[in-house]
């Protein structure tokens, strides 16, 4: 049976348009199957065919033609062509989701915050606004990775990951004199993978673990699922109280010590060197290791202390991770630790994620070497020392009293002593209103006595959230 001939496609290209041409094509397509001049289960002109009416490059047509077949709005036939799709370009219900009310609890913090657009200011969110991100850089190391060839982009990437990035930590842990080997690195899915893999790989049900009160939700959450006994340290303007930590260490002899140097979530803190060398010496007494939790470092003072230098990764496990100055979405942490530790944290990663995105471990290796990085890191951190100071006097204004002033960082830990109400009902009242506060119980062991709350300044610093807790105290 002879085949039916093909149309001909009346397009007209305009190649001195900013739109490209496959996306012009796709558009002219588009309008031809809308006003019926091509027809459901009509036969598309063959590529090379299409190529030679419109002038136009054949790999330009078989770009258009897939991607009107991945949109459904074509079919394609091997060895017969392209079609246009019986159904005609599919229709999408409208569909619009009115999430629920939230419940204020950790897990709404954990996941429903990440989702829910409605809210208007995010003052307990964990995150920077996008504008604040140096998106430009971003946006070049993705033009350089999606120019390279396809062979550095497809099939798995290293176990202990992308050389290239690995090097580049060392040299940035060199900066504070804390010299390894790329055995001794490793990246992973972000800071919580990092932690993760720690404790599958280190600990056991019924295990004692230190950790900062108050500390990191999420860290807290993974370490309540792992059966784990969970101790707190609590959290002083410098640093941690050591007292406590050695009469604890003592009695309990814990497996590990999670725990932040420097701009500690979510108080903001840093702790002073004393307070380091001392927790360090109480870690040596007593045998247990350091979890350094370090991903707000380059957010930091220069004289601020890092353990892992300290102690030369003896006794000290580092992690570190580039989702507060690069990017939220692109995950990529990292772990630097003794080299059999490391081998044994890879085994555990590939058991349970195989490796990580190589793509996105290129990106980040592009951003951190194109030259712009270490500008965008010294304004983001002089901005945020500029919002810590405002929404100090914000907090103050609207009745609240600070933990401690931050030098930079993202985070300001503040409590309101006025009335009964508990934090989580504050938070409650203010969510009705808009706004997003983030309870201090997310982040203790047990629920603290006072009204406290975790503030993220880059969000704070806003005359709805002032006026809010200054209508609550009186």
């Amino acid at each position: 049976m002879k085949r039916p001939p093909s149309p001909s496609l009346h397009i007209v290209l305009d190649r001195r348009s900013a739109i490209g041409l496959v996306d012009q094509l796709i558009d002219g397509l588009t309008q031809l199957i809308a006003q019926g001049q091509l027809r459901s289960g009509e036969r598309l002109p063959a590529v090379r065919q299409c190529g030679l009416q419109l002038g136009v490059a054949t790999s330009t047509v078989v770009e258009a033609y897939e991607r009107l077949v991945a949109q459904g709005v074509l079919t394609s036939r091997r060895g017969a062509g392209f079609f246009v799709a019986h159904s005609g370009p599919p229709t999408l219900p409208t569909f619009v989701f009115n999430p629920p009310d939230p419940v204020i609890d950790s897990a709404w913090l954990l996941s429903e915050l990440f989702a829910d657009a409605r809210v208007s200011i995010k003052a307990g969110c964990g995150w920077l606004p996008g504008k604040w991100l140096d998106d430009d850089g971003l946006h070049q190391a993705e033009r350089r990775i999606f120019r390279a060839p396809g062979a550095q982009q497809v099939g798995y990437g290293h176990p202990y990951g992308y050389v290239p990035l690995r090097q580049v930590i060392s040299q940035f842990l060199a900066h504070w004199s804390l010299e390894v080997s790329l055995a001794q690195i490793l990246t992973t899915h972000g800071a919580t993978q990092a932690l993760d893999l720690i404790i599958r790989t280190m600990l056991k049900p019924g295990d004692t673990v230190f950790i900062d009160e108050p500390g990191y939700c999420n860290l807290i959450a993974m370490l309540r699922l792992a059966d784990l006994n969970i101790i707190g340290i609590p959290r002083t303007p410098g640093g941690v109280d050591v007292e406590l930590l050695e009469t604890l260490a003592r009695t309990h002899q814990p497996k590990l010590y999670f725990t932040a140097s420097v701009l500690h979530n979510p108080t903001g803190t840093s702790m002073t060197p004393a307070c380091a060398m001392r927790v360090l010496q109480v870690a040596e007494r007593h045998g247990f290791w350091i979890v350094e939790d370090d991903i707000f470092r380059e957010l930091g003072q220069d004289r601020d202390p890092m353990l892992a230098a300290l102690d030369g990764l003896q006794r000290v496990i580092y992690v570190g991770s580039f989702s507060k100055t690069i990017a939220p979405s692109l995950r990529v942490g990292y772990i630097a630790c003794q080299p059999e530790l490391a081998r044994q944290l890879v085994h555990t990663k590939m058991v349970l994620s195989l490796t990580n995105s190589e793509i996105n471990e290129r990106l980040v290796h592009n951003v951190l070497t194109e030259g712009r990085h270490r500008r965008h890191v010294d304004q983001l951190s002089s901005t945020l020392l500029h919002a810590q100071a405002s929404v100090h006097a914000r907090l103050l204004e609207a009745g609240l009293t600070a933990f401690s002033i931050p030098r930079g960082g993202m985070f300001s830990w503040a409590k309101f002593e006025h009335g009964k109400l508990t934090a989580r009902d504050i938070a409650d009242l203010a969510r009705q209103q808009g706004i997003w506060l983030a309870p201090g119980d997310f982040f203790h062991l047990t629920p603290p006595d006072q009204a406290w709350f975790r503030f993220n300044v880059a969000y704070s610093d806003a005359e709805e959230l002032v006026t809010f807790f200054k209508n609550l105290k009186n």
